[in-house]
């Protein structure tokens, strides 16, 4: 990894930092550094260069510390995002799973239903059927008597 080595003023004083990061990254975070300084060194009044920067490495330290509960916070919240996420696909598929399941049950159903009705059908016509003979039964019964009658 390459080692950038930039010189950089912060509260008046040059400083040669080697980093691996960027020179834009080192001549970022060194220009923040030096605005925190000259910001704390103007509402304090008079402070030694070491106090404004020891203070100004408080003040850093706790956004760093802030930043960081942010950190856990929001990783959190997407941890419990991507808990909500897998429930909700399997909600998602079990209800794709019932719904499949409800159409083949239906379309059992329907089958069943047609199978029922030719059944009715089938029935209705052998009721006709026995209706039919026994009409011709009664016709028959009636002739019969109506020949006994008359042979007596």
């Amino acid at each position: 990894m390459e080692t950038n080595r930039v010189t950089v003023k912060i509260y008046g004083q040059e400083y040669t930092i080697a980093d691996s990061k960027s020179e834009e990254e080192i001549k970022e975070l060194a220009a923040y550094v030096d605005g925190k300084m000259r910001k704390l060194a103007g509402a304090a009044g008079d402070m030694s260069v070491g106090s404004v920067a020891v203070l100004t490495a408080l003040v850093i330290a706790d956004e760093m510390s802030k930043a960081k509960d942010e950190k856990e916070l929001a990783e959190k919240a997407k941890a419990q995002s991507e808990s909500d996420a897998k429930y909700y696909l399997k909600m998602w598929d079990d209800s794709k799973q019932s719904f499949r399941k409800y159409k083949d049950s239906v379309s059992q159903m329907h089958d069943k239903t047609k199978e029922d009705d030719e059944a009715l059908e089938a029935l209705k016509q052998k009721c006709k059927e026995y209706e039919s003979t026994c009409f011709d039964l009664q016709m028959e019964n009636i002739q019969l008597k109506s020949k006994l009658e008359k042979m007596q």
